[in-house]
């Protein structure tokens, strides 16, 4: 494959009878069916150029999060708002919000404090995902005018939510890093999938309806995903 100033990646399946591009890190990821020819495939590079290169702009434009060391003094974001970690010495292991502090404490004979810190942390977040997302999409559902079945929380890497063929909600617990008005979106986007179960025009009709401003919230993932902890979103 000849030169185009970017990292190709072409993978060829029989799953597929359309080609697609994604962008992962400074890698550009092709998929085409097998029976397309190397001389098409350099047509869609050529073709596409212009998209790759205004993505990998927008990459390197999107803010970045640092690598978190779980000390005291840096910041976590909860709901749009940053607050300061504290981390203190005591007899029992906790963690809690203090008057604009996260406050996590720390048994002194603790050898991997910054371990402990991650665990207590992710543990707090994940318990406030579930009661605040729980609770979102009880609200909300009325709303629309569903009923899901279930709601849970999980750990995904690559998506913000998804709703079953059954009608059972699940959640990344990183959302609740984002706004209040970022979270709305997401649990509304899907319960709309309770009235249509993909991505059509009659879907985007009700998310429209109950999320008006629904491409700015979608913008605001895609530009902050790396802040929240998140690759590529699907949502």
């Amino acid at each position: 494959m000849e030169a185009f100033g970017f990292q190709i990646e072409v993978k060829r399946t029989g799953r597929k009878k359309s080609a697609s591009i994604s962008i992962s890190g400074n890698l550009v990821k092709i998929t085409v069916p097998k029976s397309l020819s190397d001389d098409s495939v350099r047509d869609l590079i050529h073709l596409r150029a212009p998209w790759i290169k205004r993505k990998f702009k927008e990459q390197s434009l999107k803010p970045t999060s640092k690598t978190k060391e779980y000390v005291s003094g840096e910041m976590y974001l909860y709901l749009g708002s940053e607050y300061h970690l504290k981390v203190l010495n005591g007899e029992e292991e906790s963690i809690k919000m203090v008057g604009g502090y996260l406050v996590a404490t720390i048994p002194d004979f603790e050898t991997n404090r910054s371990e402990r810190v991650k665990f207590l942390l992710e543990g707090w977040y994940q318990r406030q995902a579930d009661r605040l997302l729980k609770d979102k999409t009880d609200r909300l559902a009325k709303i629309v005018g569903v009923c899901p079945r279930s709601v849970s929380i999980k750990s995904y890497k690559s998506r913000w939510g998804s709703c079953s063929s059954n009608g059972e909600l699940t959640y990344n617990w990183r959302i609740i890093l984002a706004p209040h008005r970022i979270v709305d979106y997401v649990v509304l986007h899907e319960l709309c999938h309770l009235l249509e179960h993909n991505h059509s025009v009659r879907y985007w009709a009700h998310v429209e309806r109950h999320a008006p401003g629904w491409r700015a919230c979608r913008d605001w993932l895609r530009h902050n995903q790396q802040v929240l902890g998140m690759g590529n979103d699907r949502i």
